[in-house]
């Protein structure tokens, strides 16, 4: 990493571990070039997202396993193993992101999951 990276890096860490009541975001997307990206967000009301972690998972299977291990990495990365300053995770509705979401709370037991798009529920007023 280079320095100006490095400095971010630690800024990010720093503020992300002050906050306790955390949601983390976990969403996929293709890009123009066709490839397979996951991003893994910390987000709290008022405040601006962190980036956790952004990974490609072009050529690899988007199980509910490998999400699981892209979570994992994320909290790692930003020395939050751990996950104790998440309340709630929340995810589309797809099959996949459903298992990833029973996973993600076997691990971590505390933290309530929840959708936000793709379900009837999300539609009503």
């Amino acid at each position: 990493m280079d320095a100006e990276l490095c400095r971010v890096q630690l800024e990010e860490v720093a503020r992300v571990k002050e906050r306790k009541r955390l949601t983390f975001l976990l969403d996929g997307w293709e890009d123009l070039l066709k490839r397979s990206l996951y991003g893994a967000l910390a987000a709290e009301i008022n405040q601006y997202p962190i980036i956790l972690k952004l990974a490609d998972m072009t050529g690899r299977r988007g199980s509910a396993e490998k999400l699981l291990e892209v979570s994992e990495h994320a909290l790692k990365v930003m020395d939050m193993e751990d996950a104790k300053n998440f309340i709630a995770t929340t995810t589309d509705n797809p099959t996949v992101m459903q298992a990833f979401r029973k996973k993600f709370k076997d691990k971590f037991y505390w933290v309530l999951v929840s959708t936000t798009r793709h379900s009837p529920a999300s539609c009503m007023p």
